[in-house]
């Protein structure tokens, strides 16, 4: 399944959008594919870049959103503001592969599409929940990947239930959460730069708080002796990733009965 994110650019400089243009190309191979439309084409872009240290670029972005103020902007500049604004996104120059990739995917995100963890395609349904979704039930919920793209594809589907999510990107990041608070339920990544999923999910079974915390763990592939592992860590379930939304509810639904509206 792929998918051609359209993007539109304003007041960047060709030498930027030509670099922009040759990162696309290299990355043409993921499912998650971008392309740079024209100006008289970008009412149709799924994305905007504008150039934030540009200000005649800034104005032309501001008369042109005023039409079109639901298409997610990426603002780019040599340096983040140390305040940024709830919804604010910003790439940093200069404009590298990794780094253009990594901050367009979780705005591809919100689009409706799909998105790219590595190999992973993972489809998110329409609609969204809004930005503005507030978490009101008490239920508290981990989830520990190192793949930002499935850090993201989680905390939105997971927000759909109104729970309060804490994102890990470690292991050692994992267990100092697990210091500070009490989770519902955590779902926890096998492979983890530094200490791995099962060293992390036996420290969090140690615990007297979190030992009867349901231990959901993550994996690409599924193979016998990797459960067996997990078993042995104190895991209490074993999910494919891409989690699937309607897997991730049956889920909830058994762990967390009553969260799980309708």
């Amino acid at each position: 399944m792929d998918k051609v994110f359209k993007i539109s650019v304003f007041g960047l400089k060709p030498n930027e959008q030509n670099t922009l243009s040759s990162i696309f190309k290299l990355a043409a191979s993921r499912n998650n594919k971008y392309a740079i439309v024209s100006a008289t084409e970008r009412e149709t872009a799924d994305i905007i870049l504008v150039d934030a240290d540009d200000a005649n670029a800034m104005n032309e972005w501001k008369n042109f959103s005023v039409h079109h103020q639901k298409t997610p902007v990426v603002k780019v500049t040599k340096k983040v503001p140390a305040t940024v604004n709830e919804g604010e996104v910003y790439l940093r120059r200069p404009l590298i592969l990794k780094r253009v990739l990594d901050t367009l995917d979780p705005v591809a995100i919100k689009t409706g599409g799909i998105i790219i963890g590595g190999d992973v395609i993972i489809d998110i349904p329409s609609p969204l929940p809004s930005d503005d979704t507030t978490s009101d039930n008490g239920v508290k919920v981990l989830v520990v990947d190192d793949a930002l793209a499935i850090r993201k594809a989680m905390d939105i589907n997971l927000r759909r239930f109104r729970v309060n999510i804490d994102l890990a990107e470690t292991g050692e990041e994992a267990l100092e959460y697990t210091e500070k608070n009490i989770y519902d339920i955590i779902f926890l990544d096998v492979m983890l730069p530094g200490i791995d999923g099962y060293q992390v999910c036996k420290k969090i079974k140690s615990h007297k708080t979190a030992k009867n915390t349901p231990v959901i763990m993550l994996t690409g592939k599924d193979g016998s002796i990797d459960k067996l592992r997990g078993k042995m860590a104190g895991a209490n379930l074993w999910l494919i990733k891409p989690v699937e939304p309607d897997e991730l509810k049956k889920v909830l639904e058994q762990y967390l009965p009553g969260i799980v509206g309708g």
